[in-house]
């Protein structure tokens, strides 16, 4: 049978067997580049999973930023929350405030 107009080839012998084992070879080759080549399974596979990783963090740095522009919005329109910061993480107090400080002791 002619393949493009040209002639036919027949492989005999140990001929043969090299022409099984030269595409085994190739086909072995491509299969694992598929497979573990730069662009391979295994390598959007990883990039799958970090890409997972990475919307769990955008998620997590979304709400830590909500909750940050609350904040800031309260420490800008409230009067109360301003006061609270100042009290709680500064310390400081009104004039003619008097402030008791409990100092844990040891328990009898």
């Amino acid at each position: 049978m002619r393949l493009f107009g040209l002639p036919s080839v027949r492989i005999t012998g140990g001929g043969r067997r090299l022409f099984t084992w030269v595409a085994f070879s190739l086909c072995l080759l491509m299969l694992g580049s598929a497979v573990l080549g730069r662009d391979g399974f295994l390598s959007v596979w990883v990039n799958g999973r970090r890409i997972e990783g990475l919307r769990v963090e955008l998620a997590d740095m979304e709400r830590e930023n909500g909750r940050v522009r609350r904040e800031v919005r309260s420490l800008r329109e409230d009067m109360r929350a301003i006061e609270r910061i100042a009290r709680e993480e500064l310390g400081l107090v009104k004039p003619g405030e008097v402030v008791y400080e409990f100092i844990p002791g040891e328990e009898r």
